[in-house]
């Protein structure tokens, strides 16, 4: 429990704007991904489709169990990567949301604690507290929009330096620190979940997982289209429902790994009920 960690938290906080978001895939419009890597499938699985209608006449029989074997084993290694990364993706989701969670409740026992305070730094503490909850809300719902995220770092920053001020003046004219000792052990716990909800904020899944994920998609489309050249039939809703699946699931990867922007966001309730509750 020291003044340190205050300090740390508000240096850690400062950022540029390509720090929090430096790769392509968390710079791109949603949108546009989905929308561009459905078109990817689609083109994928007609260009296996024109291949194996080249190669329909020269393939033997036996050619085309080996390539169903071929296909069967690349859609199953697609599933897995998809599995996998969904649950890296679910994994930082639920994070965030725990890091919400410890921190409302590391506020609310300050809150408390300070109550038990006599007047002025008691009452003090606590209305700088109910400040400091307005500006966590603030910050859950800010989005990318960096200047305002800049802005609610350094209000944050100013307001810890306070309450941590003004509670260690009052814990060095207080013979008896038990009370005191309690409130900055919890508001050393606000701080250090607030530092670990911004650092996971920038932990996101790595963009080589997604592109590798991306890559053996349409190598699965390929695939699958070229087997259908190959015995000589296009079957369309197949390809279809193929590239609509996949184009959803790694949409709602990338969503869930999009905290401040994506259409699936992380519950900031915790936080407003305690806002509510001041």
């Amino acid at each position: 429990m020291r003044k340190q960690g205050f300090l740390h938290f508000r240096s850690t906080m400062s950022f540029d704007g390509e720090a929090v978001n430096e790769s392509l895939v968390y710079r791109t419009s949603e949108f546009v991904i989905r929308w561009v890597f459905f078109a990817l499938m689609v083109t994928a699985t007609e260009v296996g489709f024109r291949l194996g209608r080249k190669f329909e006449d020269r393939a033997p029989e036996s050619i085309h169990s080996q390539i169903f074997t071929v296909e069967a084993a690349i859609l199953g290694i697609l599933a897995l990567l998809l599995g996998f990364t969904m649950s890296m993706a679910v994994s930082r989701f639920e994070t965030r949301k725990l890091l919400v969670l410890q921190e409302a409740d590391a506020i609310g026992t300050s809150s408390l604690r300070a109550q038990l305070l006599p007047a002025p730094a008691g009452p003090e503490i606590s209305s700088l507290l109910r400040q400091y909850v307005n500006l966590r809300v603030q910050y859950g719902a800010a989005g990318y929009d960096l200047a305002r995220i800049e802005e609610l770092n350094r209000q944050t920053g100013r307001l810890q330096t306070e309450i941590w001020t003004r509670a260690v003046a009052y814990a060095q004219q207080d013979p008896n620190p038990v009370k005191v000792g309690l409130l900055l052990q919890s508001l050393n716990e606000a701080v250090d979940a607030g530092e670990a909800r911004w650092m996971a904020f920038q932990n996101h899944v790595p963009d080589s997982v997604i592109y590798v994920n991306a890559t053996v998609s349409l190598l699965s489309a390929l695939l699958v289209g070229y087997s259908f050249g190959v015995n000589g039939r296009r079957n369309i809703f197949s390809m279809f429902v193929l590239s609509v699946s996949v184009t959803l699931v790694l949409a709602v990867i990338i969503d869930l790994d999009r905290p401040r922007s994506g259409y699936i966001r992380g519950s900031q309730q915790p936080m407003v009920d305690l806002l509510e509750r001041r």
